[in-house]
């Protein structure tokens, strides 16, 4: 590869590809693939400034000039004349530019391209710094598809943007029923979807929007009941439901449960189908929407509920960003074969977004011959619910899924039965309560290349999720790593579910690369993968979550004891385009994404050489050595930056500074969760029945011993060897070739001899060793339940006062005695222990979400007023 090529970072122009040049011959570009495979005889030293491509194919060709080379008409020709037959070798379009005035010209008659009023077309094309990419990316698809030899003009038929009519739908449905802006979204969509399908052509006549519209302006009761018994059972006929009885409608507010017609709302539809036809009147008909409706249509009205934001949307930016950085915008992506999913998918974002950015793809779903549509991947997107309520998600997802494919919808009317079994083969409700982490894949064949999602960040009712793996025989040993929360649990079937060498884009929250507890989850994570990237987001990324949030980047180890040597792409973005301080989220032109993308493909391309070819390109960017995600506490990539540098890229405020806003968000936050703890603990009901002291050193239930002194010279970071504990049992102090401990067939809790006298559990079957620091209780008895005897511990514990002064040597421990409950019979009893150690569990991690909640307002508070304090 020439080295402009290796240097080069390619810009996004939308779903183009900018390539700035100047130094690369046409031979050099076609051995490489970026401009098509055939002789160009004469022209093939020629040198391009700049090349737009999409689907392997050149669609402008840029040649930039001094402005001085273009300050009269004859030098204009003249520069034009000079790259035209390079021009037209490649393409179309030659646009000849000085960075503040652009020519467009027709490169296969040399005449100027014109706008649709005869105008010459001047829009100015920078050719080093791509801007304002949304109207840029627009134009060059309206010149392609106008211009040939004998047409310069443009012919334009512009996209519709129906955003307005959406928003006037909702509103009206908010005011007039108080619902929340969740619950009026789905009626908004069900109506949206019922004046589609008439635009189309998928409704007949005497069913369609027109015949229901005309109905209701004669009685507003009559039109609503004909559209309840006739239309919306036709829809439900055309668009069969899947195997999860969801399909692409689920309103409730002008049906009911039964879908009768809810009467006493005749004339909010009424009102609702007047905005229909007065947006028609206005703009047309729905049968060409404009891609960037497809991205906005549930974003506008997701983002005024707080409370919808975590369960339901990942913001557009950071979706259509994370497709880039996989790079499965590109025509030239491969996916013929390939499995993509996000196992919690919510509205679709991740997939949706997929075909909208990919038209090749998109294109797979257009009907053969005979109807039958045939897709060369497969694409998945799981969710989980078993209540009416639970279920809107996917229903919107396959509701939105109808409006990306609205093309080749309105070109295959009469296929909409095959659409739908598209639209259930692609998404998918769990109707249980395990959801995404009950379906577990074990066959090669059916996991996934690819996967890409914002997995819940949960940790409240994650005991529940837990005590449910534990009892359910197809999961009870499929998580082993147990960690804090559902992100915990999201990012091991995640690992799991991924192909040998597959790889995984996912949104996470900094909890998981900053709680100490999660350090055994990232072990797991360095054990199973590649690290290959942690870019930071900006606070407020997710609106009023203010959770700070990050892009994680895995590719699965093709063996798990195969070692990373490579390093790790970090990057801290403080901007996503969008203002993220305003509710409304307006565009605004500072955006470090692009530039991540760029960088973030460049150190694929070429790791080893990441580090003086990339890093310095960017302050933001910093390639690490693996080794320092294994000795460091904490992956928080932030703290790894000097404050000098934080402040050269504007990242201080924004990543270490807060509002007072935000400390009032904080404190609110804190108060609930302390609430939900309270509550929880109000309610545990301890057991009342007899209980009996049973102390350590019982040979029939336990067996006590001490580890043995570990070398320092024979412990390694290799985390692929065995854990070794010390008197930290929570965390490994590091690893060593072989254990010495000689059984775990029987689960254990460990104790720390001195420090801080914690206690942990080591399921049976995890290999681990001890030094003489660390002391090992192994439960004999399958009478005695191991959580249980975790919490007996931390009871006896407090209520016998030991700290830091006592020195639990093994002596002492088995003169140790906990309370354990029996049966009336005097057996211990197993299902009173099980039932207050799921008490227990749940309020540790309520108290454990209290604690991190707390920790975030100390953080955000101390900056909040140090910046206060700064003159």
């Amino acid at each position: 590869m020439s080295e402009e090529l290796l240097q080069t970072i390619p810009q996004q122009i939308g779903k183009y590809t900018y390539y700035r040049l100047g130094a690369t011959t046409l031979d050099q570009l076609k051995n490489h693939g970026i401009i098509g495979k055939k002789n160009y005889g004469s022209l093939k030293t020629k040198k391009p400034d700049g090349l737009v491509v999409y689907h392997g194919q050149v669609k402008v060709v840029v040649e930039y000039k001094q402005p001085q080379e273009l300050k009269t008409k004859r030098l204009v020709d003249k520069a034009i004349a000079q790259e035209i037959e390079v021009a037209k070798a490649l393409c179309k379009i030659l646009v000849v530019t000085d960075g503040s005035k652009s020519y467009w010209i027709n490169a296969l008659n040399g005449e100027p391209i014109r706008d649709p009023k005869g105008n010459e077309l001047r829009t100015v094309f920078h050719p080093f710094v791509v801007k304002n990419t949304v109207n840029l990316e627009f134009l060059i698809g309206e010149v392609d598809a106008s211009i040939d030899k004998d047409n310069s003009t443009i012919r334009s038929a512009k996209l519709i943007d129906p955003t307005p009519l959406a928003t006037r739908l909702w509103q009206t449905i908010w005011v007039a029923t108080g619902k929340s802006p969740v619950k009026c979204l789905y009626n908004v969509v069900e109506l949206f979807i019922f004046k589609f399908l008439s635009d189309l052509k998928v409704l007949d006549e005497d069913i369609s929007f027109a015949k229901i519209y005309q109905k209701a302006q004669g009685n507003a009761e009559d039109g609503l009941d004909f559209y309840a018994r006739n239309t919306r059972k036709k829809i439900y006929q055309l668009f069969p439901q899947g195997a999860d009885g969801t399909t692409i409608i689920n309103g409730t507010i002008f049906v009911n449960e039964k879908g009768d017609a809810n009467l006493s709302q005749s004339i909010l539809f009424l009102r609702s189908l007047e905005h229909l036809q007065r947006y028609t009147e206005d703009f047309g008909s729905l049968t060409k929407i404009d891609k960037q409706f497809k991205t906005k249509l549930y974003e506008s009205f997701l983002k005024q509920e707080v409370e919808a934001l975590g369960q339901y949307f990942t913001p557009r930016k950071v979706i259509q960003s994370v497709i880039r950085m996989a790079g499965a915008d590109s025509p030239q992506y491969q996916f013929d074969g390939k499995r993509i999913c996000d196992p919690f998918c919510g509205v679709g974002g991740f997939p949706l977004e997929l075909l909208n950015m990919n038209e090749r793809m998109r294109e797979c779903y257009v009907p053969d011959h005979t109807g039958k549509i045939t897709v060369p991947f497969t694409l998945h997107g799981f969710d989980k619910g078993f209540e009416r309520e639970d279920e809107r998600t996917i229903i919107l997802a396959k509701a939105n899924m109808l409006i990306y494919l609205a093309e080749i919808l309105f070109a295959n009317p009469k296929c909409s039965r095959q659409f739908a079994e598209v639209f259930n083969g692609t998404f998918r409700l769990f109707k249980d309560n395990l959801g995404t982490f009950g379906h577990i894949i074990k066959d090669e064949g059916e996991k996934y290349d690819l996967i890409l999602s914002n997995p819940p960040y949960v940790t409240r009712g994650s005991s529940i999720i837990k005590e449910e793996i534990r009892k359910t025989p197809r999961t009870a040993n499929e998580y082993p790593v147990n960690a804090l929360g559902l992100e915990g649990l999201s990012i091991e079937w995640i690992i799991r579910t991924l192909k040998r060498g597959g790889r995984t884009y996912l949104i996470v929250p900094d909890g998981i690369f900053g709680r100490i507890g999660g350090k055994k989850l990232r072990n797991y994570i360095l054990d199973e993968c590649y690290l290959d990237a942690i870019v930071s987001l900006p606070v407020r990324t997710f609106f009023a979550n203010w959770e700070h949030t990050y892009i994680l980047v895995l590719t699965k180890k093709n063996r798990p004891e195969d070692v990373q040597t490579e390093p790790v792409f970090t990057y801290i973005a403080t901007s996503i385009g969008e203002k993220l301080t305003s509710v409304k989220r307006e565009e605004i032109e500072d955006d470090d994404l692009p530039e991540m993308e760029n960088l973030y493909k460049l150190f694929m391309a070429d790791k080893q050489r990441a580090k003086a070819l990339v890093e310095p390109q960017s302050g933001r960017c910093k390639i690490q050595e693996i080794s320092r995600f294994r000795d460091e506490m904490h992956w928080v990539v932030n703290r790894w930056w000097t404050k000098d540098e934080l402040r050269a890229i504007n990242a201080l405020d924004s990543n270490t500074t807060t509002s007072l806003h935000e400390v009032d968000q904080l404190l609110i936050a804190l108060k609930k969760a302390a609430e939900e703890y309270n509550n929880y603990m109000a309610d545990i009901n301890l057991s009342d029945k007899p209980v009996v002291a049973v102390e350590l050193g019982r040979k029939d239930l336990f067996k006590l011993f001490i580890g043995k002194r570990v070398l320092t010279k024979d412990v390694t970071t290799d985390a692929s060897r065995v854990p070794v504990y010390s008197a930290n049992v929570r965390t490994p102090m590091g690893y060593i070739e072989r254990s010495n401990i000689d059984d775990f067939t029987r689960p254990a809790v460990l104790w720390g001899i001195d420090g801080n006298f914690e206690f942990s559990i080591m399921p049976r079957g995890i290999v681990y060793a001890s030094t003489d620091h660390c002391g090992t209780i192994r439960i004999l008895s399958d009478a005695i339940d191991p959580e249980y005897l975790l919490y007996a511990l931390h009871v006896s514990r407090i209520e016998e006062d030991f700290d830091r002064s006592f020195r639990a040597s093994l002596t002492l421990m088995k003169k140790f005695s906990v309370l354990i409950p029996v049966k009336k019979d005097g057996s211990l009893d197993i299902d009173e222990q099980k039932k207050i150690a799921k008490q227990f569990i749940g309020s540790q991690e309520r108290l454990a979400k209290m604690n991190e909640i707390k920790a975030k307002l100390d953080e955000v508070y101390g900056h909040y007023v140090g910046t206060m304090n700064v003159s």
